[in-house]
C-alpha cells in the first residue's frame, strides 16, 4: 500500500482528508504541525506528503525547503493544501519544489485525482529511471566484454562463451580449438612509429582478419586481448583431423594476408605474425590454460624459421621446462666445472700441417648430458652471462693451449669465438691483454672470430676495439662469411686476417655449380685483399680436392677431425707430429 503523510493543523480538515484517502485504499498517517510532520517523514519515509501551508512552529514553506535539501527525501511527491489563492503564494510554493496544490475547500474527487496523478508521474519517472539504469547496465556489460578500440569481444566475453560451451563439447567428445594471433611490427619499422601508432595498426589488422573470417563457417568467435593479441575460437567438431586442417587453413590465410605490407600514413609497414593453436579438452581444460598453451606454441614459432603457426604439444611444454632449468643451472655451471672446451683442428690445405685449432664450448649438464652451444649460448646472451662465460673461455683456452704448445714444442693459432655482447664492454681489449700476459700466451697466436651481424650494431665502437687488439698483435677473422649482411663492405673497413666460409657453401661444393661460382668469387676477393680463406665443415675428400684446386688456404671439418676434448687433441697432435713445423 502507498503510504501518505497528511500534515494539517486543522483537526477537521485532517480527519476528512484521511478518511477520503483511506477509502481509496491508501495507508495514511497524520501530523498536526510541520515539526511533527518532519519527524514522521524521517521515521516512516512516506510515498507522498499532503501538507497545509500555514501551520504553527514549522509552516509548509519551511518544511518543504528542508525536505528538498535532503537527498533522501527530496524526491517524495509534495502536495500543498492552502486557503490562499494569491498567485504569488502559489508561485512560491512551486518554486520551493511542490508538485501540486489544492485550495481549501476541495472536493473528494479533486483530492483523489491529485494524489493519483502524482503516483502516476512517480511511476513514469521510476520507469524512465529503470530504463536508463538498464541502458547504462547494458552499456557497462558491453564495455566490460568488448574492446573499446576494435569493438571486438574481449577476454572476459570469450571466456564466458567458452565456459558456456565446454561442458557440451566434453560430453559429446568434441574438439574446440583456439588460435592465438601475435602481431608485431618488424624491428626496422619500429624505429619510425610512436606508441599511438600501435592502436591504428591493431584496428587495421583486426579489420583485415575480420574480412577473412566473415563468411567462414568454422569460426565461432573472434576477439582481441589486452596483450595486443587476437584470438579465434573455432566451432566444436568431433573429427580432430578435420579440425586441425581447418585451423591450419585459417592460420595460413591470416598469415598470407598479413604478410603483405600495410600502407599507413603514406608508409609501408611490415609485420611479423605468429599463430599458436591449442585445443580443448586434449591440451587443457580451462580457457586461461588454453591461452597459455597457445603462447607456448607461439614461442615455438620463433624458434622455427620455416613456419609461423604451430600446434601446441607436450614436447613444447617439455622444451619450455628444459629452458627454465637450463637458465637456472647456467649460472652455476662454471662453479661446478660443467663447461668443457673442445678444439677442432684447422689444417693447412697445401702442406697438410696443423695451422691452428678452434675453441668450441660444450656444457656437460648433470641432467641433460651434453648441451649444444646452439641451445645455451642464446640463454647466455639473453641473461648477460655471456660476458662471464666468454672471459672464462678465452682464459681457459689460452691457458690450456699454451701448456700444450710448451709440452709439444710447437706453435699454432688458437681461434676463439667472440659474442657481440663481449665487444660492448669497455675493457674488452684490456681483458685480452691481461689474459695473454697472465697465461704467457703470445697475442700473435690468438685469433678472435666475429660474426658479420656484430658489425652493423656499433661500427665505431667495434672499429676502436679492433684497432686496440691489432696493436697487440691479435688476429681478427669473420666467421660464417657470406651468410650475414653487407660482407664485402666491411672487408675494406676493418683489419681482418681471415675469412671463414660457412659450411653451407662447402657442403657438396664439388658438384654444385652455383656454389662453386660464388665461392670462387669470395676466394678471389680474399686473395686481392691478402686475406686467408678458412673453409669449415669439410667432410668429404671430393670437397677437399675442390677447395685445394681453387686455392683455399685452411680447412677444418670432420674429414680431418671432429671437435676434440683437450686430451684427445693432444693425442691427435702427437699422431701428426711429423707434419708440424
Amino acid at each position: 500500500m502507498k503510504k501518505i503523510l497528511i500534515i494539517e493543523d486543522d483537526p477537521m480538515m485532517r480527519e476528512v482528508t484521511q478518511e477520503i484517502l483511506d477509502i481509496e485504499g491508501y495507508s495514511t498517517m497524520t501530523a498536526e504541525n510541520g515539526w511533527i510532520g518532519l519527524q514522521m517523514v524521517e521515521q516512516y519515509q512516506p510515498d507522498l506528503i499532503i501538507c497545509d501551508v500555514m501551520m504553527p512552529q514549522l509552516d509548509g514553506y519551511r518544511l518543504i525547503k528542508q525536505l528538498r535539501q535532503n537527498l533522501v527525501y527530496r524526491t517524495i511527491p509534495f502536495i500543498f493544501l492552502t486557503g490562499k489563492i494569491d498567485r504569488c503564494d502559489l508561485r512560491q510554493a512551486m518554486e520551493l519544489g511542490a508538485d501540486d496544490y489544492l485550495t481549501k475547500p476541495f472536493e473528494a474527487d479533486e483530492l483523489v485525482k491529485a494524489v493519483k496523478t502524482q503516483f502516476q508521474k512517480r511511476q513514469i519517472f521510476a520507469q524512465q529511471y529503470l530504463e536508463k539504469i538498464a541502458k547504462i547496465e547494458n552499456e557497462f556489460i558491453y564495455l566490460a566484454r568488448h574492446d573499446t578500440l576494435t569493438g571486438l569481444p574481449n577476454k572476459l566475453f570469450i571466456e564466458e562463451h567458452f565456459n558456456k560451451n565446454r561442458i557440451s563439447v566434453y560430453k559429446h567428445n568434441q574438439v574446440l580449438q583456439l588460435l592465438l594471433i601475435d602481431v608485431d611490427i618488424l624491428h626496422r619499422d619500429k624505429l619510425f612509429f610512436g606508441a599511438d601508432f600501435k592502436d591504428l595498426l591493431i584496428e587495421i589488422v583486426s579489420q583485415k582478419i575480420q574480412n577473412i573470417i566473415l563468411n567462414n563457417e568454422y569460426i565461432d568467435i573472434f576477439g582481441y586481448l589486452k596483450t595486443n593479441q587476437l584470438v579465434i575460437l573455432l566451432k566444436p567438431d568431433q573429427d580432430e583431423n578435420i579440425k586441425n586442417k581447418n585451423a591450419e587453413n585459417i592460420a595460413q590465410q591470416i598469415l598470407d594476408q598479413l604478410s603483405q605490407p600495410l600502407y599507413i600514413n603514406n608508409n609501408s609497414v611490415f609485420l611479423e605474425t605468429n599463430i599458436g593453436i591449442a585445443g580443448y579438452p586434449h591440451d587443457e581444460m580451462k580457457f586461461s590454460e588454453l591461452l597459455t598453451c597457445a603462447e607456448f606454441a607461439i614461442e615455438h614459432c620463433h624458434t622455427e624459421d620455416n613456419k609461423n603457426y604451430h600446434f601446441y604439444n607436450q614436447e613444447i611444454l617439455n622444451g619450455f621446462f628444459r629452458k627454465v632449468i637450463l637458465e637456472t643451472d647456467f649460472r652455476y655451471a662454471i662453479e661446478r666445472n660443467e663447461f668443457q672446451i673442445y678444439y677442432q683442428p684447422q689444417i693447412n690445405i697445401k702442406t697438410g700441417e696443423l695451422a691452428g685449432v678452434e675453441a668450441l664450448i660444450r656444457w656437460q649438464h648433470p641432467q641433460y648430458c651434453m648441451i649444444s652451444p646452439d641451445e645455451f649460448i642464446p640463454i647466455a646472451e639473453d641473461s648477460g652471462f655471456i660476458i662471464t662465460l666468454g672471459e672464462w673461455i678465452i682464459k681457459t683456452a689460452c691457458n690450456q693451449i699454451k701448456n700444450l704448445q710448451n709440452e709439444l714444442g710447437i706453435n699454432f693459432i688458437l681461434s676463439v669465438n667472440v659474442s657481440a655482447h663481449q665487444l660492448k664492454i669497455s675493457n674488452f681489449s684490456n681483458m685480452i691483454t691481461d689474459t695473454t700476459q697472465q697465461t704467457k700466451f703470445s697475442p700473435e697466436m690468438l685469433e678472435l672470430e666475429l660474426t658479420e651481424t656484430l658489425f652493423i650494431q656499433d661500427i665505431e665502437s667495434v672499429r676502436q676495439t679492433f684497432n686496440q687488439l691489432s696493436k697487440q698483435g691479435v688476429k681478427i677473422s669473420i666467421d660464417d662469411f657470406g651468410t650475414g649482411y653487407s660482407s664485402f663492405k666491411y672487408l675494406q673497413e676493418f683489419p681482418f686476417h681471415n675469412l671463414k666460409i660457412d659450411r653451407y657453401f662447402i657442403t657438396n661444393i664439388d658438384h654444385l655449380e652455383n656454389k662453386q661460382a660464388l665461392l670462387k668469387s669470395i676466394i678471389q676477393t680474399a686473395d686481392n685483399l691478402h686475406l686467408n680463406i678458412i673453409a669449415e665443415g669439410v667432410e668429404t675428400k671430393a670437397e677437399l680436392e675442390w677447395l685445394k684446386a681453387n686455392n683455399c688456404d685452411i680447412v677444418q671439418g670432420y674429414f680431418f677431425s671432429p671437435p676434440l676434448p683437450l686430451e684427445k687433441l693432444k693425442k691427435f697432435l702427437y699422431d701428426r707430429k711429423s707434419n708440424y713445423c
